[in-house]
């Protein structure tokens, strides 16, 4: 059978060893069984604590029990027994080196006086029946103003350098600048061909279409739609104009996606 309970009925005061912390007005020691509650403060209830019907107090809990435990961590922590409540939790008032923790948790904004009344440093703190209002949270500090710096009218401006991927980027676009003009020049002149064959008669020389279709799929496609407007081939042909017409469409998705690609770059 442990001495400890024997101990505390017979002492109104003990010393709390190693104590730790549930919530923001909990306690308990490694020498004193069960839990034991602060007097005089009402903390807030860790998440699903607060019971349906009751005024809990605002705040963050976390908070609450973190400051205790910094109150009594490796401090010398001495208890006296003031009185029981209903769920038979022992009701203690505790003081740290000396400083009384009640009072500095109601100080330090973490708890509110409730219940029982305080004597602290600075007189009695009468125990009120609801929870005070929140802390309100400090103003900012306004930040410095920064440093204007005066620059003579007569510095020379020196232009940024053009960075890396900027100058690859417009390399590329010549290159396939250049490209798609070699490639519209060769749709335009085998559509021209096709059409000279047409009117000749030589079928068995045509081009097929596959092929005028394939060259505007490679960026062509201009100059098949200049070749069937002013050569007028193809021109009455809808399968093959509408063709054309799926190829056009991905292609300027296809140059827009790339302009943007080029800008952002």
């Amino acid at each position: 059978m442990s001495l400890a309970p024997i101990m505390l009925a017979a002492a109104a005061s003990f010393s709390c060893v190693n104590p730790s912390h549930h919530d923001g007005d909990n306690m308990r020691c490694a020498n004193v069984p069960g839990s034991l509650r602060l007097q005089g403060i009402d903390a807030p209830e860790m998440p699903g604590a607060c019971r349906p019907g009751r005024t809990c107090v605002e705040g963050d809990p976390f908070a609450a029990r973190d400051y205790l435990r910094s109150l009594t961590q490796g401090r010398d922590v001495q208890c006296v027994l003031e009185d029981t409540d209903s769920y038979g939790r022992r009701i203690v008032n505790c003081t740290a080196d000396g400083v009384n923790i009640s009072c500095a948790m109601i100080a330090g904004g973490m708890a509110v006086p409730r219940y029982a009344p305080l004597d602290c440093s600075d007189g009695a703190v009468a125990a009120r029946p609801a929870p005070a209002q929140a802390r309100a949270e400090p103003a900012p500090a306004a930040l410095p103003e920064p440093e204007r710096v005066i620059v003579p009218a007569d510095t020379p401006v020196i232009a940024a350098p053009r960075s890396a991927s900027t100058s690859g980027n417009s390399r590329i676009a010549l290159l396939l600048l250049a490209a798609l003009l070699v490639i519209n020049a060769i749709t335009w002149s085998l559509f021209a061909l096709d059409k000279r064959r047409a009117r000749a008669g030589r079928s068995r020389q045509r081009i097929a279409e596959s092929t005028l279709l394939g060259w505007a799929a490679l960026g062509g496609s201009p100059a098949a739609w200049h070749a069937i407007n002013h050569l007028r081939h193809k021109s009455a042909k809808d399968s093959f104009k509408g063709g054309l017409l799926v190829i056009s469409g991905v292609q300027a998705g296809l140059m827009l996606g790339g302009l943007y690609w080029w800008l952002a770059g």
